[in-house]
């Protein structure tokens, strides 16, 4: 797009708008984790792509997270969190319904986008802890977007998640189900020159062990982000993030408090 392309004094190009979510990420910084400071790197492969549906031309806005990795240094607090895989596929509906085959079939209005939110492979290791680790083999929700948004940098995505979760320790390994018996929130918005975005997510609700054991968690994540300069046309962001966690966090499944301050290289993600 022109408006997002600017000249030198030499007449030459430049870009001055970014895709924050289509890049290689790498990002440096520091957090507080209950009470105890600690140093984090972060690096990732984010990747947009969009389609047409063949039957209807709709189009389908994705977003795929791919190698997503959190590694906490220091002596306090050292740990790592990698996703193998997490993605937002999203169906923008002009004009949504809902058929109902009746013996005169009936259409009622259905104001929503539809979102399949997956994720695989998000493993967590926690030092400090001890021996151990945790390993959400998968999730995945139906979500219903009131937005309708026509572009992938505003979304609002709440509906039922199912998940598998295996928690390792010296006792042994416990399984943990939650057959669509919680609540996933996933929102977002990016300005369209990139300067500015933030991301908040939420889940919350019930797990189910193996022995037929219940028991209620929930976490929420919120981030927001702030283009700071361009470093040979790769852009530079400074990140503040937070998170709170209710009887989820590691392998004795505690409650806990995070926010971190740091900067975030996104490469190769001009417009």
């Amino acid at each position: 797009m022109e408006a997002c392309t600017a000249r030198d004094e030499a007449g030459e190009p430049f870009p001055i708008c970014f895709d924050p979510g289509n890049a290689l990420l790498l990002g440096a910084g520091g957090l507080v984790q209950a009470g105890e400071a600690a140093p984090e790197l972060r690096a990732g492969i984010l990747l947009r792509t969009s389609r047409s549906s063949r039957s209807k031309g709709t189009p389908w806005l994705n977003t795929h997270r791919l190698l997503v990795t959190e590694a906490r240094t220091g002596t306090a607090r050292r740990g790592l969190t990698a996703t193998l895989y997490e993605g937002n596929l999203r169906r923008h509906l002009e004009e949504g319904f809902i058929l109902v085959p009746t013996a005169r079939p009936v259409r009622i209005p259905f104001p929503f986008d539809l979102t399949l939110a997956v994720r695989v492979g998000h493993y967590e290791r926690r030092v400090w802890e001890g021996p151990g680790w945790t390993l959400e083999t998968g999730r995945a929700a139906l979500l219903v977007d009131p937005l309708r948004s026509p572009t992938a940098r505003v979304w609002l995505g709440v509906g039922p998640a199912a998940s598998h979760t295996l928690r390792h320790s010296r006792e042994g390994t416990v399984h943990e189900l939650s057959p669509f018996t919680s609540l996933l929130l996933d929102a977002g918005y990016e300005t369209e020159d990139g300067a500015w975005a933030a991301r908040v997510t939420a889940l919350a609700g019930w797990t189910v062990g193996l022995e037929g054991e219940g028991r209620f968690r929930a976490r929420e994540e919120a981030s927001l982000e702030r283009l700071l300069l361009a470093v040979n046309d790769q852009p530079v962001w400074l990140r503040l993030s937070g998170s709170h966690v209710h009887a989820d966090a590691g392998v004795d499944r505690g409650g806990e408090w995070t926010v971190g301050l740091g900067l975030t290289l996104r490469a190769w993600s001009a417009r």
